[in-house]
């Protein structure tokens, strides 16, 4: 299955600028830790940025069209926000 995974702020510098890129993954559900696998496995340089990220508060958000609660499934979209800083 495909999900979508959207890149907010200096996540989106790890992966040459892009907001919204695209992983493939094998059957119909997934965890988020499995579309985190499959991230660090497509951009490498970004599974520490977001392992830091995790530590002081990365949100990992699922959007579905479908609007049920569960794994994320094919066509959803993880959103992955950093920590807000400043005031």
């Amino acid at each position: 299955m495909r999900v979508r995974v959207r890149l907010v702020s200096l996540l989106r510098d790890a992966v040459g600028g892009r907001s919204l890129v695209e992983v493939e993954l094998p059957g119909s559900e997934a965890s988020f830790e499995d579309v985190l696998k499959a991230l660090y496995e497509q951009y490498p340089s970004l599974a520490r940025l977001v392992e830091k990220l995790r530590e002081r508060g990365l949100e990992i958000l699922v959007v579905s069209e479908k609007g049920r609660e569960g794994g994320v499934k094919e066509g959803d979209t993880v959103v992955l926000l950093p920590p807000a800083s400043g005031g």
